[in-house]
């Protein structure tokens, strides 16, 4: 999976029309891989290493937010097609954030504690949250980081502007309120027109989500009913990875498959307030649990939460959640 909205760095043209050199590894976990396909590489640095790219007509923003605002971010898979379900590793769990010094520290918008990205095929990769209040006016740098059940961590960014600025809001018809899921962001060739909040588009986006979905296991060595073989790949350099899907007893309806509306929509974070972003994780020399899918071969059978976090939105409660040991 990688992001696809709002445009990121490094991104194709499709999810972003100013790059000019892609990273055809943005969809690659951090530290992945060797030779022998082994994750022992180091990272290239927050944001894929591309933060270089902020003073350059590339890294311009494309999107304008305001402090407390709803908004959303989408994330797509190595097709780089916004409607595609992607190698979710059924799971996991996501925190995004903001830096407003070009990377040089980061703090937490939101915390996605479990069902991050979405298990079910049919769930648009769609994550709603509210811009942090009292957030400085003026450009700033959007992160996702996605960690998954294998001890895999990945990380992208893009360039956006906070409050009134040069940046142009170019926000997409969000794809999980469309009939038509094949909907994918393009750019305008030029501003038109009023700039609308998120909320004027499409409405609220509660910060909260509930979810329902499917069991999993790492042990690859149980066979049977009760087991679906999935296919992960994250292309050539990486080598095919193969997981075991175990269902579990109960039955969901498609209805429950779907983000409940009812659901209590957290407050916006306080930026003054927000706790640090941890962005290094599980790779070589990581500063959190390096080396953690060496040191680990099998899946975890939960999925990650963080203590020191606001506008949690909960999973679908498929796994425990356990919160990070860094």
């Amino acid at each position: 999976m990688s992001l696809w909205y709002p445009p990121p760095l490094g991104g194709s043209l499709q999810a972003n029309p100013l790059t000019t050199q892609v990273d055809n590894e943005l969809n690659f976990p951090i530290g992945c891989c060797d030779s022998d396909g082994k994750p022992t590489l180091p990272s290239p640095g927050d944001c894929r290493g591309h933060l270089d790219l902020l003073n350059t007509e590339e890294g311009r923003p494309q999107v304008t937010w305001e402090p407390g605002q709803d908004a959303y971010f989408q994330l797509s898979d190595y097709t780089y097609t916004a409607d595609a379900p992607g190698s979710t590793h059924y799971g996991g769990s996501c925190q995004i954030g903001f830096s407003v010094d070009r990377g040089q520290t980061w703090k937490v918008a939101a915390s996605y504690h479990g069902n991050c990205p979405h298990r079910q095929e049919n769930d648009p990769q769609v994550f709603h949250f509210k811009v942090p209040l009292n957030m400085p006016s003026g450009p700033a740098v959007f992160a996702w980081i996605w960690l998954n059940r294998e001890h895999e961590s990945f990380m992208n960014c893009a360039s956006v502007q906070i409050g009134a600025g040069s940046g142009r809001d170019t926000t997409p018809v969000d794809p999980s309120t469309t009939a038509d899921s094949t909907m994918y962001y393009t750019a305008p060739a030029t501003p038109t027109g009023e700039v609308l909040t998120e909320r004027e588009r499409h409405g609220s986006g509660d910060c909260d989500q509930n979810l329902t979905s499917r069991n999993i296991s790492g042990d690859a060595s149980v066979t049977g009913s009760w087991w679906d073989r999935t296919k992960h790949r994250h292309n050539r350099k990486h080598a095919r990875y193969y997981y075991y899907v175990r269902k579990t007893h109960r039955h969901p309806s498609s209805r429950e498959h779907r983000r409940r509306p009812d659901s209590v929509a957290s407050d916006a974070c306080d930026w003054n307030a927000a706790p640090r972003m941890e962005t290094s994780y599980y790779s070589a020399g990581a500063s959190c649990a390096p080396d953690a899918k060496l040191n680990n071969a099998e899946s975890d059978d939960f999925e990650i939460g963080w203590s020191d976090a606001c506008c949690i939105v909960e999973g679908d409660g498929e796994y425990a959640i356990q919160n990070v040991e860094c």
